[in-house]
């Protein structure tokens, strides 16, 4: 039977994503999102994030493979149905929020015939019924003139409203689920901010679950209920975002809560940043894959990792 019955957005249970030649991307992942939860995804660039969000809602590229124990999807199982099916659940019921607003939208087709498609192809609707929503969403997310709005080019809008213009595009099919890939990316602070909030009204307003791609921890903090760390495509820490940051058990997550910029920090002073870099080759060790950035490493992490939980609060450490 495909249909779930299960308050969580997304059940993904022991997620192993690796190249055409066998290389591991992302190993053993897993996470749950709650209804109406924020739920945040972060880590450097290269940790898996993107992979992890596109395997949940088929955008993998097709050299990928992947495999999981478990794939629950706003409610059904995506391990078990068609290609077909997939494509059709995917599209009804979970929103994209690519992090490059340039070459997401097509520069020289107007905003009204591709924020039409979707809804028309996925829905019995026709142009004129999807052009009535789009303007109604389209005044949700801020656009005061949204009929002049459905006649631009892409090229005609800031950063800020190309932004706008994609959370429009996927709220467009009424989703229980929306996947925000680094959403502000590129976006100054005053943009960034307003973008953010209107993420926090959709989540309160709408009940619709947010997948919030980001490295940036500062941001998670401040809007997710929950979230995962990821570390060289494995969730190294995860919990809810206060037990995280009031009492953060992995040395990753740790260093990320240090790094934060504050408003102490002077002029001339560099950001804080982890000495070294994410491992691209050998994820697929027993090991931890922090160990060679990591100040607290013992002989065992080279060939053990421990796994903890408690009320919730998940990490992977041989550290107690």
């Amino acid at each position: 039977m495909n249909e779930i019955i299960n308050d969580n957005t997304v059940i993904l249970k022991k997620l192993h994503v690796s190249d055409a030649v066998g290389n591991t991307l992302v190993s053993s992942s897993s996470m749950n999102i709650e209804k109406g939860e924020i739920f945040g995804l972060v880590g450097e660039s290269g940790s898996g994030k993107t992979l992890t969000a596109k395997s949940l809602i088929n955008l993998l590229p097709d050299d990928l493979i992947f495999s999981a124990d478990e794939m629950i999807v706003a409610g059904k199982n995506m391990l078990e149905i068609s290609l077909r099916d997939k494509k059709a659940h995917i599209g009804k019921n979970a929103g994209y929020i690519p992090q490059n607003t340039v070459f997401f939208l097509h520069p020289m087709i107007k905003i009204k015939n591709q924020i039409a498609d979707g809804f028309i192809d996925h829905t019995n609707n026709n142009k004129k019924e999807a052009l009535v929503k789009a303007e109604g969403i389209l005044s949700k997310v801020g656009f005061s003139n949204p009929k002049l709005v459905l006649n631009y080019y892409p090229w005609q809008l800031s950063g800020g409203m190309r932004q706008r213009i994609n959370i429009a595009m996927a709220l467009m099919n009424d989703p229980k689920l929306i996947v925000a890939d680094e959403p502000t990316t590129a976006l100054d602070s005053t943009v960034q901010k307003q973008v953010m909030e209107l993420f926090r009204s959709i989540n309160e307003e709408l009940n619709i679950s947010i997948l919030l791609i980001s490295h940036d921890l500062g941001l998670v903090k401040n809007y997710s209920h929950s979230l995962a760390v990821m570390y060289a495509g494995v969730v190294v820490e995860s919990g809810t975002t206060k037990s995280v940051f009031e009492n953060p058990k992995h040395p990753y997550t740790q260093l990320l809560i240090d790094i934060i910029p504050t408003m102490k920090i002077k002029k001339t002073e560099p950001l804080a940043e982890i000495p070294g870099y994410v491992q691209e080759k050998g994820r697929d060790t027993k090991g931890c894959l922090f160990r060679n950035r990591c100040p607290k490493a013992m002989e065992i992490c080279e060939t053990y990792v421990k796994e903890h939980e408690e009320d919730g609060h998940y990490f992977r450490c041989n550290l107690d």
